[in-house]
């Protein structure tokens, strides 16, 4: 493992853990998010996971499809809103 798929780790976690509060009310129908926000941010971290697969970055593969999945949710549950 090289340092730098550590640090992308933990930024991407940090990330998670301040977008789980938006999951939890977009699933509970508290709030939506604008569809143009979340969509191609879901988009964009499967293609970074992609990337980071290609560099061999595979703890950082599976950080960045957990938060592309979080943004996915969002996504789906603010379209059916």
């Amino acid at each position: 493992m090289i340092w730098q798929d550590y640090a992308i780790t933990l930024i991407i976690y940090m990330f998670v853990i301040v977008t789980i509060p938006q999951v939890i009310d977009v699933l509970k129908k508290k709030t939506r998010l604008n569809l143009l926000t979340a969509g191609p941010t879901a988009f964009g971290n499967y293609l970074m996971a992609v990337v980071f697969g290609s560099l061999g970055l595979w703890i950082s593969v599976t950080s960045s499809l957990l938060i592309a999945t979080l943004w996915l949710i969002i996504f789906i549950g603010s379209w059916r809103k």
